[in-house]
């Protein structure tokens, strides 16, 4: 959808985003049985598709007959191309060295893509010197070939690029990227613990998308006008940025005013060790939609979170079972994934009546509860249980199995006695007349080995 909107297929509407607009697209091509859904997210909405080989074949040929888009695939015809006039978009698939090689040259070109099928290229870095002449890109995409230590300063010279993706070794990305005056998504994988972002990067108008794999950093100094999405990750799976307690957590997150999807790890500084008043307050974020929390090194029961109240999905790593409470409170929230929590002593989750009005999906993993309790309505438009490896949990509560829009229990290496309470409630469910709960039971590594 990113690429859509950068080659600006996606047609603006006052009343959706662009993504909201592409997303329509999607759906309208799965209902015409044109792309299959591969996997669904959390709630049943599309994460992924895949398209037939057929209509693929199809599509290639078609794209190829009106010059919309060519697709040379491997080394003899990367070597025997010729170029057709006037090409716009190319897609390349082929071995890293043999693209390198080729040193193609289209300078009316306005979309490059590469791929292998030996996936990210990490061993070997290559030069490219040669992309970076093709002056009208508007589309670029090297996120599989390893740029090397250095990242190319003459990309800032490619002042028509919407998209770029790039991997590499490199330490930085310099202050010349602001050039690209209409860059919309950037995304960077970069190997290196000591990378930065320059500051001028937080002033780039346009840029929706902000994506960087293999990193730690500190966003104190950012100021950004981002409008939907901000993702880093770094080698540890603890997403970043990373935020310390002993800042300004308001004045910081009021950087990314505009913000819809948000995945930040959240630490104690040394000056925020043994403070008795720690908030997070993310309330102002009136966009915000989906939230990841990596909360480590922090003793959180000592924290007040503020969530907005528009926040649809959470997910929240290393947390203390104090946050349950106002998490519940949120009226819009629908997903919500809970990891590693639970180790502040708390081993009884006590449910209140009226709590998570609106939650449809529900996943706890790794937490050291041992009970779970709750009487009177709960959940009451939960479609999803997922359980997984809550090795202490002996049984689900009794009230689960009075929940009219159930349509899945999922449970992963848990043990005996919390699958025999999940089969009480199928047995209940069965005997009100419903037959559509689907139970989904893994016990040991054998199982989903022989699946």
């Amino acid at each position: 959808m990113q690429l859509w909107i950068a080659e600006g297929f996606v047609e603006k509407n006052e009343l959706k985003s662009l993504e909201d607009v592409a997303e329509d697209y999607v759906m309208a091509l799965i209902s015409r049985s044109l792309i299959l859904v591969a996997k669904e997210k959390s709630t049943g909405g599309v994460k992924t598709c895949r398209i037939h080989d057929l209509l693929h074949q199809f599509c290639v040929a078609k794209a190829k007959e009106e010059n919309f888009l060519l697709l040379i695939h491997g080394y003899n015809e990367l070597f025997s191309f010729v170029e057709p006039h006037n090409l716009r978009r190319l897609c390349i698939y082929s071995q890293p060295k043999d693209f390198v090689k080729s040193k193609i040259f289209f300078p009316r070109i306005r979309s490059l893509l590469f791929s292998t099928e030996s996936g990210k290229s990490y061993e070997h870095f290559y030069n490219l010197s040669f992309v970076f002449c093709l002056k009208l890109l508007r589309v670029l995409d090297l996120g599989q070939i390893n740029l090397g230590s250095v990242f190319p300063s003459e990309i800032a010279m490619l002042v028509h690029l919407r998209y770029l993706a790039v991997l590499g070794w490199m330490k930085e990305i310099p202050s010349s990227i602001a050039y690209l005056l209409n860059l919309e998504t950037l995304l960077v994988t970069a190997y290196n613990g000591k990378f930065s972002l320059p500051d001028t990067i937080w002033s780039m108008q346009k840029l929706r998308h902000l994506h960087v794999t293999g990193v730690l950093f500190d966003l104190s100094l950012a100021k950004s006008n981002l409008e939907n999405s901000l993702v880093l990750y770094n080698l540890d799976s603890f997403s970043t940025p990373r935020i310390y307690l002993g800042q300004s957590i308001g004045v910081l997150m009021k950087k990314f005013p505009n913000v819809r999807n948000l995945k930040c790890s959240l630490s104690e500084s040394n000056a925020s060790v043994g403070a008795s008043h720690k908030i997070v307050v993310m309330d102002f974020l009136s966009r915000l939609e989906s939230l990841e929390l990596i909360l480590h090194r922090a003793n959180m029961h000592d924290v007040v979170f503020h969530f907005p109240l528009i926040l649809k999905k959470l997910t929240l790593r290393g947390f203390s079972w104090s946050i349950i409470s106002t998490i519940a409170k949120l009226p819009n929230l629908e997903v919500l994934k809970l990891f590693n929590g639970g180790q502040d002593g708390v081993t009884i989750w006590e449910m209140e009546e009226g709590e998570f009005p609106k939650l449809k999906f529900l996943k706890l993993e790794y937490l050291d509860i041992v009970g779970w309790t709750g009487s009177g309505e709960h959940f009451p438009c939960l479609q999803k249980l997922v359980l997984v490896e809550c090795e202490k949990l002996e049984e689900l509560p009794c009230c689960l199995g009075y929940i009219s829009t159930l349509e899945l229990i999922e449970v992963r290496w848990c043990q005996k006695s919390l699958v025999s309470s999940v089969r009480k409630i199928e047995e209940e469910y069965a005997r009100m007349g419903n037959v559509d709960l689907k139970i989904f039971v893994l016990e040991n590594i054998e199982e989903e080995l022989s699946m």
